[in-house]
């Protein structure tokens, strides 16, 4: 997550005569921005294989030649949303030479925030069970669906570093997918989506030595991921914006 402010022009909301989101007496959610404060995140960056993190990217994206991807577990509080726990696996990619985060998939605790993540960026969300604790100078996460482990990530309360050497991108892609309703039928969205995280503000940075273990599940399949080099790991408190996004590449156009 990019430390730097980023602000983009502002746009003249479209028109909706129905509202923005359903059931139309009483949205789910409402329009963003989201603003985030005071979230608390563990983020455990890792070495995984190239060719398989292939697999799992849309084209035009390519992948890390070190395969570098990252976990982050967060609790967060926003307006819209409410508290709610969230783990995410995300894949280091390039889109047209820039570097970008690409969601693999996300495991939360609230409905609000899976079906607007869904719906609106595309977000990949599944409903689970989060937990991210501080106990015994031990930051720990663990993912739990279907009453399996499906990832377990903790590390050590290390000394305070700069905000800088986390570095990396705050914008992430998505593959966003809406199927069809006729049987056979093409998806009707199909889009490679990007946003980028605003008034992005990182204090408090802890660092320390970190381990990472995914579970195997019928259903989640993250134990084929392969963990072949654990980078330590950052705990940190931040404030950020999550707004609008753009549509990188639209599969039925082309």
């Amino acid at each position: 997550m990019d430390a730097k402010v980023v602000k983009k022009a502002s746009v003249k909301p479209a028109k909706l005569p129905y509202g923005y989101a359903l059931p139309q007496l009483s949205p789910l959610y409402m329009q963003p921005p989201f603003e985030y404060r005071d979230a608390w995140s563990m983020m455990v960056p890792f070495k995984s294989d190239p060719r398989a993190i292939a697999h799992l990217l849309p084209k035009p994206l390519v992948p890390d030649p070190q395969g570098m991807m990252f976990v982050t577990t967060s609790r967060f509080f926003t307006a819209g949303f409410g508290h709610y726990n969230e783990t995410l696996i995300a894949a280091i990619a390039k889109y047209r030479g820039r570097t970008v985060n690409h969601a693999l998939y996300l495991i939360l605790d609230n409905d609000i925030a899976i079906a607007a993540g869904r719906e609106i960026w595309g977000f990949p969300k599944k409903l689970g069970r989060v937990s991210l604790s501080d106990r015994d100078g031990v930051i720990s996460a663990e993912v739990e669906r279907g009453g399996l482990p499906l990832i377990r990530a903790a590390m050590e309360v290390g000394p305070l570093v700069s905000p800088n050497e986390m570095g990396g991108s705050a914008e992430y892609t998505n593959l966003k997918l809406v199927p069809s309703i006729r049987e056979g039928g093409a998806p009707e969205v199909m889009q490679l989506t990007s946003t980028t995280l605003t008034n992005v503000v990182i204090r408090q940075v802890y660092k320390g030595r970190a381990t990472l273990s995914f579970g195997a599940s019928p259903v989640d399949r993250f134990s084929e991921i392969p963990v072949r080099e654990v980078l330590g790991a950052y705990y940190y408190n931040a404030d950020f914006t999550l707004g609008h996004g753009d549509v990188l590449h639209d599969y039925l156009k082309v």
